[in-house]
């Protein structure tokens, strides 16, 4: 299958050219290469390079710094996903769009499936529904793929704390704060499968264990045996700009009917994780 892929130096764009199959026809953008909010460039790329399915892992995952900088945040998670959209239905291609388990705002006390209503709490998760919503008008041969906690790109919070607690430095994370945390090379391994399903909808896509980043980061120490210390942070006490959902784990009610496996326990995740520091 031919493929456009945006966000190509991206974590989750790493970790999926460096795993998809050799036979598929890969064409990957990186951010200064495709501007997804540029609505001109993107139909230019897409119309050029005919692809049978468009995959857009670019946005802006910067939680605060979204409160802030609102067009950007605006423009790389509503208006691109939107080009992308538009570009794709005159390709006549399928898209795939990554998308947040931030754009529920935390009230329910289990996992958040695929018919839970949205109601995002910061502009983040407004942006990322912005998105959603704008794929789901303009094309439906879609997916709209929801996931959590992503970790293990190297540059994400959780594999910058494995770092320091792994050279005996102190690391926090906060505690009450429940996600899915999801390996990225387990997500990424996922997306051209669900594609070739062409079952199209929304899906949650995420780590099978509901926990915290604290959780996750002390299981990872006692697991590796990583010397640091660990402290435990109240997400109240950091005075963070844009507001967290308490419970934003996610649970699927329709992936298992694509055939799609789920994502590997925790326990596999954290060890291929540490394997890959060795290497």
């Amino acid at each position: 299958m031919r493929l456009l892929v945006t966000g190509a130096a991206g974590g989750l764009g790493r970790a999926f050219l460096d795993q998809v199959p050799g036979h598929h026809d890969v064409e990957a953008f990186t951010h200064d290469e495709l501007d997804v909010a540029d609505h001109h460039a993107v139909m230019r790329a897409v119309l050029a390079t005919k692809p049978e399915a468009v995959l857009n892992l670019a946005a802006m995952t910067d939680v605060d710094g979204c409160e802030s900088r609102r067009e950007e945040a605006y423009a790389g998670n509503t208006i691109g996903p939107w080009n992308l959209a538009l570009a794709a239905r005159r390709a006549g291609a399928m898209l795939l769009h990554v998308s947040t388990d931030y754009v529920f705002d935390g009230g329910k006390a289990e996992p958040y499936d695929e018919l839970d209503r949205p109601a995002p709490i910061s502009v983040y998760g407004r942006s990322k529904l912005g998105g959603e919503e704008r794929v789901r008008e303009v094309l439906p041969e879609h997916f709209v793929v929801r996931t959590s906690y992503v970790f293990g790109a190297g540059d994400d919070y959780v594999s910058k704390a494995v770092d320091k607690l792994a050279n005996a430095e102190p690391a926090a994370a906060v505690a009450d704060c429940t996600g899915s945390p999801t390996f990225v090379r387990h997500l990424a391994a996922a997306l051209a499968p669900l594609v070739l399903t062409q079952r199209f909808g929304t899906y949650h896509v995420a780590g099978p264990e509901p926990a915290s980043r604290h959780e996750l980061l002390a299981r990872i120490k006692s697991l590796a045996g990583l010397p640091g210390e660990l402290t435990e942070q109240r997400v109240g006490d950091l005075n963070l700009p844009a507001p967290r959902p308490r419970n934003s784990a996610l649970t699927s009610l329709f992936l298992a009917e694509t055939g799609v496996a789920p994502l590997p326990p925790l326990d596999v995740a954290i060890k291929e994780l540490m394997d890959g520091r060795d290497d």
